[in-house]
């Protein structure tokens, strides 16, 4: 049992639940901290300030607890979380919808917020001009910028490292994240860290795994490109549900369908990623999503959770500014469409967490399973670590790494 009193710093964190958000980055009070190869370095003094500690999302995620602070309710759905409506949307632009991953529905989010001045600018994740196989963090100020970072991006990035550069500047800011991302803004704001309250808005995609870069790399390499010849890689291009699109230089393409990241996960998920029991991104403003409900028309709707009043606000607003269409779904038609993931995620995931000796500090219960679930989970944690002694490095003691300064 740990005592409150006693003063944790970066050194305290485990590597093994690392989730590489980069949250500890953002809020080192002395930027001795860098994130680089999906890892977590200390390249300065630390002292001790425990802000690290204290909002880093991969060691502990109190959902109950963070709900209540957040929500207006408290009642929490066992698959979903907290929730005023549920619904599927896609952008009334064609071009943007064309170019999502989905429906366009986070896109014309952030573009609606920059038009009606309601944020400087939205942190995104785009991909880099001269490196198009690599990702990039920016904060996009303008259209251009945005439409620049549609589409999701199957990799781990150091997303809230970005906090570094916020607490320098003034505006308001929304931001764009997975779970881990959302995890670490929340905590920081909990804990009443004083350059949380610019991030005004927090867009959350839903999250069933993530990838190392190495499976991008694994896939370039299975098409035969040089990544020198590429033009842009797209994890969700063509026509939906998309897959992974690569143009070259010389006008040609190169794809491979969406189903090819179900196997690589196997081989190449994050360990700590397979510890995570938030797939809907339960901490949100508004969460987004693929849409798989039956009797949906599949080519261009996201589903959308709307959880708090700002969000509530900020989708009507949208809507009444003909900047998205909607359809209102029922509860049940959601957990339908999701239940593979559901059954992953959010019922076996507890036996991972049982069976793993690392692992993060949540305060929920697990639900009752049958034998069935149980032998299934057990079978296909042992798989992927069988898959992972092949594919993933071994982590290093990153609490007392050091790296050069000129890294």
């Amino acid at each position: 049992m740990t005592n409150d009193k006693e003063v944790h710093n970066f050194k305290d964190l485990d590597p093994e639940l690392c989730t590489f958000c980069g949250t500890c980055v953002g809020v080192c009070s002395q930027n001795s901290l860098i994130a680089k190869d999906e890892e977590i370095y200390l390249v300065g003094e630390c002292k001790s300030c425990e802000l690290c500690y204290k909002a880093c999302p991969g060691r502990e995620v109190a959902f109950s607890k963070l709900s209540a602070h957040l929500f207006e309710s408290s009642q929490r759905e066992r698959y979903i979380g907290v929730y005023k409506s549920i619904y599927v949307a896609h952008s009334r632009d064609v071009k943007i919808r064309n170019n999502a991953s989905s429906g366009g529905v986070v896109t014309s989010l952030l573009i609606f917020l920059l038009d009606k001045g309601l944020i400087d600018g939205a942190i995104v994740v785009g991909m880099k001009d001269k490196e198009p196989w690599n990702y990039e963090v920016k904060i996009a100020k303008t259209k251009t910028e945005i439409l620049k970072a549609s589409q999701s991006k199957y990799s781990l990035v150091p997303l809230n490292a970005i906090l570094s550069k916020i607490r320098n500047v003034e505006g308001n800011f929304a931001l764009v994240g997975l779970p881990c991302h959302i995890h670490g803004i929340r905590k920081l704001q909990m804990i009443g860290w004083e350059h949380s309250d610019k991030i005004k808005y927090l867009i959350g995609l839903f999250c069933g795994f993530n990838m190392h870069l190495s499976a991008t790399n694994y896939l370039i390499n299975k098409l035969g490109v040089a990544k020198g010849d590429i033009v842009s890689l797209q994890y969700r291009g063509g026509n939906y549900p998309g897959g992974f699109l690569i143009k070259t230089k010389n006008g040609g393409e190169k794809f491979l369908e969406k189903f090819y990241y179900n196997l690589l996960n196997l081989m190449y998920v994050p360990k700590r990623c397979l510890l995570c029991v938030d797939l809907m991104n339960e901490l949100a403003d508004i969460s987004v999503g693929d849409a798989w409900i039956k009797g949906i028309d599949k080519n261009g709707w996201s589903t959308v959770i709307v959880r708090t009043e700002k969000g509530e606000n900020l989708f009507k607003e949208a809507i009444n500014h003909n900047y998205l269409s909607y359809k209102k779904i029922s509860t049940e038609d959601l957990l339908k469409s999701h239940s593979h993931l559901i059954r992953y995620k959010k019922r076996k995931v507890f036996v991972r967490l049982n069976l793993s000796k690392t692992k993060p500090i949540y305060d929920l219960e697990a639900p009752n399973m049958r034998v069935h679930e149980y032998i299934s989970g057990f079978l296909f944690f042992c798989l992927v670590k069988i898959c992972l002694l092949y594919t993933s490095p071994s982590p290093r003691d990153l609490s007392t790494s050091r790296m050069p300064s000129s890294a």
